[in-house]
């Protein structure tokens, strides 16, 4: 799957992430598009898919393996 498949999937399922994003870095579900969860700079989401790559996957909301 890719990254951002990856991450609307924690997002959808981990309900602590999904807060997490929205109250502390008031990041929406339909915020993360293609372009920017692979965007490093300012403005791009790269960083924060990162940390809610490895939250799912410590979560087991997904598989390390299944990644792209």
């Amino acid at each position: 799957m890719d990254k951002l498949e990856a991450v609307q999937r924690v997002l959808r399922f981990s309900e602590s992430m999904r807060n997490w994003c929205e109250k502390e870095k008031k990041v929406f579900f339909d915020d993360f598009d293609d372009g920017n969860v692979m965007n490093y700079d300012e403005g791009g989401h790269g960083h924060l898919a990162d940390i809610i790559l490895a939250k799912g996957i410590e979560e087991g909301f997904i598989d390390e393996e299944d990644l792209d």
